[in-house]
């Protein structure tokens, strides 16, 4: 019988050796983080602060369809959102991916151009996101240390897209406009824009005139070590970003937000990106958002 065992299991590990299995090798995973922020602590909406918006909406839509398809999921949102917040919950993410995962990186909140200061802008203009406790304005004690600029969120991606590994894939979702002047229509939740059309200058008085080209597709830069990556941008970096509500639940949310919960309860997310030109087709047949034009970026 001892025999008959051993021989068993020797035949066993050698199938696995035959196959190729790896014992010790790490399973593929499906990891998220959203980002949301509805209530930027105005509560008069006076304006020259940021207005309240619905952000963590398209969070609390997000999150339960992410959890079903099998990703883990962490979330931050209203007053936990804060810069510091935001980037330590990126680079838990990329400590925590392994090769060949899918990685989705969603965010949901007002977005600001800013006066480029590193000259690697060819019109003179950086794109950030604005945490909780990022300021509408420079000040004297303010000088937009916590606008997450789009260099720095650049450099996390690409550490995280070398950690994920050429055979993952990583998504970067940015559900806010770029430029845009934000308002609130007598109070209602209509009209509700997630941005600024004023610049955010240190250093000037510069007046932002971007080219106003609708390009609908860009490459981003790869390397051979990294997976690739794909932007899925609500406007171009000179639209605005109009909020709509959706007709079942009354709720407001984010364009972009919306179309992909439409889209992933048919076309879960996977390392394979086709699912993104669904939701492109459904950003573009949108009536009440005609006047934006949503982006991707891609590196393939």
């Amino acid at each position: 019988m001892r025999l008959l065992r051993a021989i068993t299991a020797l035949a066993i590990a050698a199938i696995f050796l035959t196959a190729g299995f790896d014992a010790g090798a790490a399973v593929p995973t499906k990891r998220a983080l959203l980002v949301g922020i509805s209530d930027y602590g105005n509560p008069r909406q006076d304006s020259g602060r940021w207005r309240d918006i619905h952000g963590a909406n398209d969070v609390h839509l997000l999150y339960p369809i992410l959890q079903r398809q099998g990703f883990e999921v962490d979330s931050l949102t209203e007053s936990r959102a804060t810069y510091k917040a935001v980037v330590s919950a990126i680079n838990s993410l990329i400590k925590s991916a392994r090769k060949d995962d899918v990685v989705y990186l969603h965010f949901s909140m007002h977005g600001q151009v800013v006066e480029d200061l590193d000259g690697d802008e060819p019109d003179g203009w950086d794109e950030a996101l604005i945490p909780r406790d990022a300021l509408q304005r420079p000040s004297e004690s303010y000088k937009g240390e916590n606008h997450l600029i789009d260099d720095q969120l650049e450099k996390l991606v690409s550490k995280l897209r070398r950690k994920v590994g050429m055979d993952g894939h990583v998504y970067v979702v940015i559900d806010a406009c770029h430029a845009g002047e934000q308002s609130r229509d007598g109070g209602e939740a209509e009209n509700i824009e997630r941005g600024t059309i004023i610049p955010f200058c240190i250093n000037s008085n510069k007046t932002y005139e971007p080219d106003k080209t609708v390009k609908r597709y860009f490459r981003v830069p790869s390397q051979k070590d990294q997976s690739p990556v794909t932007y899925l941008e609500a406007c171009q970096s000179f639209e605005i970003n109009k909020e709509i509500r959706d007709d079942k639940t009354r709720r407001y949310h984010g364009p972009l937000s919306l179309y992909i919960a439409r889209t992933i309860t048919d076309h879960p997310i996977t390392a394979d990106p086709s699912w993104t030109e669904e939701v492109k087709k459904g950003m573009d047949a949108e009536a009440d958002i005609r006047e934006q034009h949503m982006e991707i970026e891609k590196s393939y």
